[in-house]
This record gives structure tokens, sequence and C-alpha cells, in this order.
């Protein structure tokens, strides 16, 4: 189960080969009763396909929990650009890198181990959106890991599939060929956005960019200007956390 401490509370659960989605509205439960929250609800059939999201209130009448059941279709990304499409269902996760990324091999292939970036809640499609246009964009010119496939989630795309790359964060001794790459990376028509040591991965095979929720198709000159004159103050930072600019999207009620 995973969850998003809002207000409103909601929560992304798995039961068996489907996932279902539940919301609690705010003032519903309290306390201790949301850090074990499916304890507390009101019985549902979690393996009944004709719903995909939980409203959990209660009656203003008499106080009791009830709950609301909807098919309502789940935003998905629309950038769907590559040939394979991997059930979420069937990526075992290794390790958490962050609250959408993780290190994870495919149930039938467990050799190949890959890194894995999700929406597990709506209000992240944009974030997933935005990097997966990058990638289509960045295809083919070595400057970033290889996209292995879409991710999707009863058929809705949620995430990505991505090569891992074994390697060091940067550093300012790698400011000249940092600056080489950030300039190609600009030549195919994006500004990345977030620009830090730890989006740079140093190899034995070069220099490669990762993380690109914050990049946008850009001819901005001014904008890619900004960026490589920071890339060096960047590098040198002891403090690896991005600034990145601002963006228009859909994230704004995310915590």
């Amino acid at each position: 189960m995973e969850s998003s401490s809002r207000d409103t509370s909601y929560y992304r659960v798995r039961f068996k080969n489907c996932v279902k989605y539940i919301t609690v509205e705010q003032g519903t439960l309290h306390g201790d009763e949301l850090l074990m929250p499916l304890y507390s609800l009101p019985p549902l059939q979690y393996g009944d396909d004709s719903w995909t999201i939980a409203i959990i209130s209660r009656d203003p009448g008499s106080g009791k929990l009830k709950s609301t059941l909807t098919d309502r279709k789940l935003a998905g990304v629309h950038e769907v650009w590559h040939a394979e499409m991997v059930d979420c269902l069937l990526l075992q996760r290794v390790q958490l890198l962050s609250a959408t990324a993780f290190e994870c091999f495919h149930k039938q292939q467990p050799g190949l181990t890959m890194i894995a970036k999700v929406a597990r809640f709506e209000w992240e499609i944009p974030r997933i959106e935005r990097e997966t246009q990058a990638y289509r964009l960045l295809e083919g010119t070595g400057l970033a890991p290889r996209f292995l496939g879409h991710v999707h989630e009863q058929g809705r795309v949620i995430g990505l599939l991505l090569e891992k790359i074994d390697g060091r964060m940067a550093g300012i001794d790698d400011l000249a060929r940092c600056n080489e790459v950030l300039g190609r990376f600009h030549n195919t028509g994006l500004v990345h956005g977030d620009i830090n040591r730890n989006n740079f991965i140093v190899s034995d095979d070069g220099i490669r960019i990762i993380d690109f929720e914050h990049s946008i198709p850009s001819q901005d000159e001014k904008l890619m200007k900004m960026e490589i004159a920071s890339l060096a103050g960047k590098l040198a930072a002891e403090n690896t956390l991005g600034g990145n600019f601002e963006t228009d999207d859909d994230d704004e009620d995310e915590t």
C-alpha cells in the first residue's frame, strides 16, 4: 500500500492482480486510524472489477463510515511512443530510490536490473509525461540512459523503464565534459530545469544526464545560458539538491 499524506488522504492498494485507489475525506479518520487505514474502513470488495476508486466518508446523519465506489477513468501518460509496454505488477522492486523511482527487475527476466519511475497518484502524471517526452527527443543521442519501455497499470500508462547506469555523480573536475554534454542536450531542443550534481552520471562510457521531470521543449537561449552559467556552482556544491526553473503543470497539489 502506498499513501499520500494530505488533508484528504489518498491510498493506492494492490490486491492480487489489480490496483485500487482509496480516498479518505478530511476528518473521516483520526490519529492512529490513519496509520492502519485498511483496518478502519468499511468492508470493500477489492476483487470487484466494477470500481477503481473508493471514497470513504461519514454519513452526516448517523456518523457511520460509508463508501462511494466509482469506476472513473484515471489520468495517464499520453506521450506513448515506445513499442515496449510492461505491466507494473510484473516489476519486482529491489531498492527504493525515491517516492516514485526504484530499482527493479522483470519477474520473467530476473537477470536485468532496471530503473522504474512511476506516478502513484494522478497529480504525479505531469512529471512522468514531461520525462517521457524528453526521452523521446533524446532517443539515440547517447546523452541519457536507454529508454526501455512504458510502465502501465491495467492498460493505463503511469511510468517508464530505464537502463541502469553504474557510475558516480559529477563533480567540479568534470565541468568541461558536463558543459559539453549539457550543450548537446540543449541542441535537442530541451531545457533541463533541474541541473545538479546528482543528475550527471559519470561512468567509463562517458557522462549521461538523468531526471527530466522538470524538462521542457524550448528554444529559449536565455534559459539555456542560465543553465550553463549555473553548472559550475552546482557541480561544486556539497548540497546536491537541484533548483529547478518553474514550469506550468498540475503538480501544485502534491506534498
